[in-house]
C-alpha cells in the first residue's frame, strides 16, 4: 500500500499540477472550457486556488508519492469544501479573469449546480470527496486506492457516509466497486451528465 500523508503549504504547486493533469480531459473541465490549450492554462491556477483555500480552512488534503503523484481532498462532516471567501483570498478571481467571461460564467454555473445538487442529495452529516486525481501515467498502480481507502477508514471510524460527484461515466463503475451507489443524476451546462454517489459506513 502506498504511503499517504497530509499535504502542507509547500505542496500546493505540486498538488495543483497533479490535479490539472488528472482533470485535463475530464468532462466537467471540458464543460467550462472546451479548448484544450486554454484549459491547460486555466486548470493549474484553478487548482492552486482550491488547494491553498482548502489548506487555509483545515481541509484534509491527502497526497501520495514522492514527488507527489496523487491527491484527494476530503471534507466533513462540518465543512464540505473551501468557502468562497477562502477561494477569493487565494486567487479565484484571477482564475475567472484568465478564463474570460464565457468560460468563467460556465465555471461558476457548474459550481453552483454541483453545490445545489450536493445539498439536495445529502440529508445527514457526511464526509465529501471533492477532488481526487492521480497522474495519468500512474493510474492503476494503487495510488488512488490508497488515497480513497484512507478517507473511507476515517468515515467508517465516525460511522458516517461519504459523498462525491463525478462527470465521468467510467468513474461511476470505479466508485461502485468501492461501495458507492448512485443517488442522483443531473446535468451541468447544456449536456454534461453528472452523478451524485454515496457510500454508507462499513463495520461497527
Amino acid at each position: 500500500m502506498a504511503d499517504v500523508r497530509k499535504a502542507t503549504p509547500d505542496d500546493i504547486e505540486a498538488c495543483s499540477r497533479v490535479l490539472a493533469l488528472a482533470f485535463q480531459d475530464d468532462p466537467g473541465t471540458i464543460n467550462f472550457e472546451p479548448d484544450d490549450e486554454r484549459r491547460r492554462r486555466i486548470l493549474p491556477p484553478f487548482f492552486r486556488s482550491f488547494v491553498a483555500a482548502s489548506l487555509d480552512e483545515d481541509g484534509d488534503i491527502l497526497v501520495t508519492g514522492e514527488p507527489i503523484e496523487g491527491i484527494a481532498s476530503w471534507f466533513g462532516p462540518e465543512r464540505h469544501g473551501p468557502s468562497p471567501e477562502a477561494m477569493s483570498a487565494n486567487g479565484f478571481g484571477d482564475v475567472l479573469g484568465l478564463a474570460g467571461p464565457e468560460s468563467a460564467e460556465r465555471l461558476v454555473a457548474m459550481i453552483d449546480e454541483i453545490e445545489r445538487q450536493h445539498t439536495l442529495l445529502t440529508d445527514r452529516p457526511h464526509f465529501r470527496l471533492e477532488f481526487y486525481g492521480v497522474l495519468p501515467d500512474r493510474q492503476g498502480t494503487g495510488l488512488g486506492s490508497a488515497l480513497i481507502d484512507h478517507g473511507h477508514a476515517r468515515a467508517d471510524e465516525n460511522s458516517l457516509p461519504t459523498y462525491l460527484e463525478t462527470m465521468s461515466e467510467r468513474n461511476v463503475d470505479f466508485y461502485r466497486h468501492r461501495g458507492y451507489g448512485v443517488v442522483g443524476e443531473f446535468t451541468v451546462g447544456e449536456a454534461t451528465r453528472a452523478w451524485g454517489m454515496i457510500r454508507q459506513p462499513q463495520g461497527s
